[in-house]
């Protein structure tokens, strides 16, 4: 959305360019400048007011749109050079003075106030002088004023002819280029006329008019006096020459010096403040600013109707001036400042947008009108629930919809559209769901299959079964005697009696550490033959749930001084008895959350004592593991432990004679009483026969 915006300092150019005007056409060629031109002929001045582009993208205070820039009035005055008489204005078809676009002269916006009615011609002071309104920066608007020459005076060899227009647009000002052409003889002695400011000069002083020669013996007219807000200017003075009450003086033979001061201006100032009502968020009030007694007040630009962030305007009101209104969008409001201060007060509204409901088709139940619902307001974000109709007569069935059940509403009106069936009977479907691949759960990776059945139970065919998936990430896939529409909906395109349809779907697992899914699965519409429709009293939707798990456990073996061994290996069972293994190695996933398991050591690194008993891993509702006696750390469904393994000591700890020698004694010990009792038996022996001989 474009906003429009009234920018008081855009650089305001005003240029003065002169044709010659040739009975047998409508305009000439341009005039160099410095050139003769004819005595007692038509000589035409253009003034081109041009409104600088490069404001062009403004933006507003109120939010970050676009805004187009607009001038506020632009007040134009061109002093007609002495000698000269004024004709007329350069005259259009069609009454108005119309702006074009620089760039390639198609319209644009900006006009003469009142139009050729409001070119003014003063012959007191002879000044031209209009204002421009609403002239869009990067656009042109064009006056043409028609002059005669005159015809030299007896003795007379030469006359000037200088021409420089002056625009003011609020405190800014703009001096155009000045056009010079004279009549007469091309050489002669000249004397410039000069301006001087005296004193100090304020900041955002005019710039002095241009430095000009002339004959002697010319009639010269005084520049045009400045102005400057809160400053009063003395006018233009010289010693050298006489100003007569027309404000001329005839050039002499040598340079005029003219000299001019500024004074503050001690004139009261009043403000102008802004209140703002029921605004939207961010929306910057303008601000105040002080202006003199009779000073032109540019309100601003927010115009009744124009939306802000979902928020409508209603435009100005003052109880302390009258604001005039405005038919032109493109028209600022301007006012006249009193002596007092002035209130400008505003006011917003949140715009709202209505939900309307029509029927369409060739099929309507009597009175149809009145079956729709009523018409709702909403807010752009608002959550829309669709309504029902308010009742389904005899023999007819409302198919419904054409529109979600329920949409956020957008910045504009909505028409919800339905349509009507002629209902002979109905029928009925069912419809069933299992996961083809069950599993106590799943982790990353897996994929989980679906098988949907849908069931005619009806006695003649049933067609285009629409099917909707609910479930985030559940996708259809492609089978026989279904259409995958999209990953969320299949079409059957026919169903014949007491058959049924299966169609395949299925759910890539993946990251959460545990999560309980429900899979639903809708039958949205059927058709039918012979005007039977689907029963819409009764609900056809079917769902299962499935469990993701990617709680995983990581082992890792150390010795008591922390390092880690190699060689090490676990088996995790389910149950105590260790006779359902579930997995082996030093990391187990997909573990199940709710659940016990039981870890038994089943490979000792080299040289270490085995651990000697069952570990209890038990899995919480959350996925986080603890096992008794052990330090286990949680994170993000990945537990970690250490288990630490004794080393195989063959030596005591107490540092004495240790194991051998014990074994060596005992053996000693052995064949010492071996020998003994070899010696005893024989010694019993011997006395056995010595007693028998």
């Amino acid at each position: 959305m474009k906003k429009r915006l009234l920018i008081g300092s855009g650089l305001l150019i005003v240029i003065v360019a002169v044709v010659a005007i040739i009975a047998s056409f409508s305009f000439a060629e341009p005039l160099e400048n410095h050139v003769k031109v004819e005595e007692n002929s038509e000589l035409t001045y253009y003034i081109d007011v041009s409104y600088d582009g490069r404001d062009s993208t403004a933006t507003t205070s109120s939010d970050s749109a676009t805004a187009e820039v607009y001038s506020d009035y632009i007040y134009v005055e061109d002093k007609l050079p002495e000698g000269l008489t004024f004709v007329d204005f350069v005259q259009t078809e069609d009454g108005t003075i119309g702006a074009t676009k620089r760039s390639d002269g198609t319209f644009c916006a900006g006009y003469v106030e009142d139009g050729v009615d409001g070119l003014s011609y003063d012959p007191d002071t002879r000044t031209v002088s209009f204002r421009v309104k609403n002239l869009k920066a990067g656009c042109k608007l064009t006056v043409g004023i028609i002059t005669r020459t005159p015809k030299l005076a007896s003795g007379q060899t030469r006359m000037d002819f200088y021409n420089t227009a002056f625009a003011r647009e609020n405190s800014f000002y703009a001096t155009s280029n000045t056009v010079h052409v004279y009549i007469g003889r091309d050489t002669v002695d000249m004397y410039s006329v000069s301006y001087q400011y005296t004193g100090t000069v304020p900041d955002g002083a005019p710039a002095l008019p241009e430095a000009m020669s002339y004959a002697p013996g010319t009639t010269v007219g005084v520049a045009q006096d400045v102005s400057l807000p809160g400053y009063v200017f003395s006018g233009w003075e010289t010693e050298t020459v006489p100003i007569t009450a027309g404000n001329t003086f005839t050039m002499p033979s040598q340079n005029v010096v003219f000299t001019g001061s500024f004074t503050e201006d001690n004139t009261p100032k009043y403000e102008v403040s802004y209140e703002v009502s029921g605004a939207p968020d961010g929306y910057m009030p303008p601000k105040s600013a002080s202006y003199q007694e009779g000073s032109d007040v540019t309100l601003d630009s927010l115009k009744p109707g124009d939306i802000i962030n979902g928020y409508r305007f209603l435009g100005w009101k003052s109880t302390d001036v009258s604001l005039p209104s405005s038919t032109d969008e493109d028209e600022a409001t301007i006012f006249t400042m009193p002596n007092q201060n002035v209130v400008i007060t505003g006011q917003f509204e949140r715009v709202s947008y209505t939900v309307t409901y029509q029927f369409q088709g060739s099929v309507l139940p009597p009175n149809a009108e009145s079956l729709l619902p009523d018409a709702q307001t909403y807010y752009p974000g608002d959550t829309v629930t669709l309504e029902n109709v308010k009742s389904e007569p005899d023999g007819y069935q409302f198919l419904g919809w054409y529109q979600a059940d329920e949409f956020t509403m957008p910045e504009n009106e909505v028409v919800v559209y339905g349509e009507w069936a002629v209902r002979t009977g109905t029928f009925a479907p069912t419809i069933s769901k299992k996961i083809t691949n069950p599993q106590a759960s799943y982790q990353s990776g897996d994929t989980v299959n679906f098988e949907i059945t849908v069931t005619n139970t009806a006695d003649f065919e049933i067609k285009d079964v629409l099917l909707e998936e609910q479930l985030n990430g559940v996708k259809f896939v492609s089978g026989s005697n279904y259409t995958v529409m999209s990953d969320t909906f299949v079409k059957i395109s026919s169903i014949p009696a007491s058959e049924s349809v299966t169609v395949n779907a299925q759910y890539d697992v993946g990251d959460d550490v545990i999560k309980t899914f429900t899979n639903v699965v809708v039958l949205t519409g059927a058709l039918a033959d012979n005007n039977y429709s689907l029963d819409t009293s009764q609900e056809y939707k079917a769902e299962i749930q499935f469990v993701v798990s990617n709680i995983e456990l990581q082992i890792t073996k150390v010795n008591e001084d922390g390092e880690t061994l190699e060689g090490a290996d676990f088996t995790l069972y389910s149950n105590s008895s260790l006779t359902q293994e579930v997995s082996s190695g030093l990391t187990f996933k997909g573990l199940a959350p709710n659940t016990t398991y039981y870890l038994e050591e089943t490979r000792v690194p080299t040289g270490y004592q085995s651990l000697g008993k069952v570990l209890e891993i038990n899995v919480d509702s959350d996925g986080n593991i603890t096992i008794p006696g052990y330090d286990v750390t949680n994170q993000s469904g990945v537990a970690k432990v250490s288990i630490v393994n004794q080393e195989i000591n063959i030596l005591p700890n107490t540092g004495g004679v240790g194991i051998i020698p014990f074994i060596i004694g005992g053996l000693i010990l052995i064949v010492v009483g071996v020998v003994c009792s070899i010696r005893m038996i024989r010694k019993r022996g011997d006395k056995f026969e010595k007693d028998n001989n």
